[in-house]
């Protein structure tokens, strides 16, 4: 195959919490259910380590107790929960598979692949999920055995839907049913592998075409699935006389991608857009969102581009990546668009000192740019912006320390 894709990592069925805005998180502030006493009393146990209590409650309570503080996205209370669980029952697959996949959310991924490491060797031939999530943990070859197996595992349980259960185990009928996007979604999985740490193996690019087109098969109006065709057609070296064929494929796949999910995203910031969480709008994480930029970008259609980027701006406005390819896709324009480049390049370095950036290529590249691109007319301004914004931050931290001085010699 030709050019290696860069890799983006995938939550298996992770509902896109890594990127849930400041909004979604007071809203499961909110959403939180009031504890029944049983709840109380786990909750207390575990805080204060008290394994002989604890293990009075079942490992089911225990997971229940989890799951609770999963839906509140408190997952480092969650775990707590697993854990316990899984001192009472160290084989629980599902303990192991849900302590698994917070482990992931948390980034403790070594410990995430011991879970779902231990889960396959329990049940190596049942529940696909800890094959999905254990491929996102690989490479190479062993991700692609991952992902097989968890794609084959996850046909033959829709199969037995179909079915009405089949003669499958019985387990299968209390199970969240398999749907055509969750196949289509392995199928982009694998068609991933293949075109990042697997691009060189022998037919690399038959089989992540052949993935492509079964994820496509599956679910026409999977928008990840054409964003990966896009990755897919600008991959491909193709010789000179048909240079332009790629090209335009790789648009029409793109093109179709956005279509699936910018107009919804593009209703919610007109003032009179429905008043909804933008999870529930648009399906594709911020990261799948930011790589279509790039995309985009490598296509050359800017103005694409922008919209998307300005939009991810209004959801999440402290995300270096965002700022940069502003900068850069104004950069790529021309003179007449380098004052925004500039601009935006500025912000980028200012959001990635605030924030605690530690990715060295993007700021090499945002520095090789602002120092090619020189002082601008707007600087100064723009730096007494950012002190200005630091200094209100600062003074609103300073306000809420006093008010709870205040409320601590009250009481």
């Amino acid at each position: 195959m030709g050019r290696r894709v860069t890799k983006t990592k995938k939550k298996v069925k992770s509902k896109n919490k890594q990127s849930a805005s400041k909004d979604e998180s007071a809203k499961a502030e909110g959403s939180k259910k009031k504890p029944t006493a049983i709840h109380e009393a786990l909750r207390q146990n575990v805080e204060t380590h008290k394994p002989a209590e604890a293990a009075k409650y079942t490992v089911s309570q225990l997971l229940a107790k989890a799951e609770e503080y999963i839906d509140t996205f408190e997952f480092e209370m969650a775990q707590k929960f697993c854990q316990r669980a899984l001192e009472l029952e160290p084989d629980n697959v599902q303990a192991l598979e849900t302590s698994g996949t917070l482990l992931l959310e948390l980034g403790e991924l070594d410990s995430a692949r011991h879970c779902f490491g231990r889960a396959i060797e329990v049940s190596p031939d049942d529940g696909y999920s800890k094959f999905m999530n254990m491929g996102q943990l690989l490479g190479g070859a062993d991700a692609i055995k991952c992902f097989g197996r968890g794609l084959e595992l996850m046909m033959k349980e829709q199969e037995q839907q179909t079915q009405g259960g089949g003669a499958g185990d019985a387990s299968t009928q209390t199970k969240a049913p398999v749907t055509d996007r969750d196949v289509s979604n392995a199928h982009c999985s694998m068609a991933e592998i293949y075109l990042t740490d697997a691009c060189f193996v022998t037919e690399a690019e038959e089989r992540c075409r052949h993935h492509l087109d079964e994820a496509i098969k599956r679910d026409g109006d999977n928008p990840e699935a054409h964003h990966l065709l896009a990755s897919f057609f600008l991959s491909k070296d193709e010789p000179e006389v048909s240079v332009m064929s790629p090209l335009m494929n790789a648009k029409a796949a793109i093109e179709k991608g956005i279509s699936l999910w910018l107009p919804q995203m593009k209703e919610l910031v007109k003032p009179d857009g429905p008043a909804v969480d933008p999870i529930e709008v648009c399906a594709v994480s911020y990261p799948a969102r930011i790589n279509a930029t790039k995309i985009l970008i490598e296509l050359e259609k800017y103005d694409d581009a922008s919209e998307v980027l300005e939009l991810l701006l209004d959801e999440e406005d402290e995300v270096v990546e965002v700022w940069y390819l502003l900068g850069w896709l104004n950069y790529l324009q021309g003179a007449d668009c380098h004052t925004n480049a500039r601009y935006y390049l500025l912000k980028a370095q200012r959001v990635a000192t605030k924030v605690g950036c530690e990715d060295e290529a993007i700021l090499q590249h945002i520095d090789e740019l602002v120092q090619e691109l020189g002082p601008g007319e707007d600087d100064e301004n723009e730096d007494e912006e950012g002190k200005e914004g630091e200094d209100d931050e600062m003074d609103s931290d300073s306000e809420e320390e006093g008010e709870e001085g205040k409320m601590d010699m009250d009481h």
